[in-house]
């Protein structure tokens, strides 16, 4: 065991410099919550500051097509989703931004899901185990497999390693530590269009994953 975790630790990138995203957390079957900014350096963005910028989010449970309610905390958004299945959330409301690196204007859109239990993708960009609970996923962008796009894993001691997606759009990851794991996946798409009558040239969607692994190494500072 100590084989594996100094072979993983020696892989994990150091200091590594990361854009916000929204993801998910769940405690069992009770309600969930939506955090904004960056779970591997611990940074919860407050109501009354960026959190305000996730203004028009929607979230399901399961397959379901309601929409859930979503109340505003200090640090997150707290979801009503007490009941069985993977919840997800989509924040596609924020308006185009000015591109400094790619040029033009970007729309971001946020995607996140907890739980791994589903095998069906439900949002324009995710990743879908191959069986409930599984440790191999499919990256999905709009139901089609996507190629060759790197993944971004967080462990329970904000361990960090970055994988590819192969040419069926498949990857696969250790989970050796008990605890929660986030994983963070952006891909960008060259395609022009209009929200809110601002014009944009291309979509960015940032997507997360979260889930909680019971057996494993123990990690005292696990959150």
């Amino acid at each position: 065991m100590k084989k594996i975790l100094l072979t993983l630790t020696l892989c994990a990138a150091v200091n590594a410099v990361h854009a916000h995203y929204i993801w998910l957390e769940q405690d069992a079957s009770g309600p969930a919550r939506a955090y904004f900014g960056e779970w591997e350096n611990d940074k919860r963005e407050k109501a009354g500051g960026t959190l305000d910028k996730i203004k028009s989010p929607h979230a399901y449970l399961g397959s379901g097509k309601e929409s859930l309610k979503i109340e505003r905390r200090s640090d997150h958004l707290a979801i009503d989703s007490t009941g069985a299945g993977d919840i997800v959330l989509v924040e596609a409301g924020l308006a185009p931004r000015d591109d400094k690196k790619a040029g033009g204007k970007t729309k971001t859109i946020f995607h996140a899901k907890a739980g791994r239990s589903g095998t069906q993708a439900r949002l324009d960009l995710e990743l879908v185990p191959v069986a409930a609970n599984a440790n191999q996923f499919t990256l999905m962008l709009r139901g089609a497999p996507l190629a060759k796009t790197q993944v971004t894993v967080f462990g329970p001691p904000k361990w960090e390693k970055s994988f590819r997606t192969d040419e069926q759009g498949r990857v696969t990851i250790a989970t050796p530590w008990a605890g929660r794991y986030v994983i963070e996946v952006t891909h960008a798409e060259e395609v022009p269009g209009e929200s809110g009558g601002e014009k944009y040239d291309r979509l960015r969607h940032v997507s997360s994953l979260s889930f909680v692994v019971n057996d494993g190494i123990a990690w005292a500072a696990q959150r």
